[in-house]
């Protein structure tokens, strides 16, 4: 499945009231259950490792659908948002700045 398949059929079950502000919000709130699950594990340990990653991929496929959303509220497919990350780590890379702060390294 590429990022773009994804993006239409994960956005297929979009309900209307989902609208452009949920879904940007809905990328933090996601991101925060992750945090959570991790800080649970820190905590109390993992007792069933599998139940463990099953729930850190749910979580990581719910921060997805949120950014398909958002790309999508923007007009922009996942296939190209992923090619133009890729350049700006490659062209980090190129430059030896992977390491260090700041957008424009």
């Amino acid at each position: 499945m590429t990022l773009n398949e994804y993006q239409e059929a994960a956005l297929s079950f979009r309900k209307p009231e989902a609208d452009e502000l949920y879904a940007l919000l809905q990328v933090c709130g996601e991101a925060g259950e992750l945090y959570s699950h991790v800080a649970k594990a820190i905590r109390d340990g993992v007792e069933d490792p599998y139940a463990y990653e099953m729930n850190i991929k749910k979580e990581l496929g719910d921060i997805l659908w949120a950014l398909a959303a958002v790309a999508k509220d923007h007009g922009w497919e996942l296939d190209e948002v992923g090619t133009v990350n890729i350049a700006k780590l490659t062209d980090r890379k190129n430059r030896g700045v992977l390491r260090g702060s700041g957008d424009d390294r």
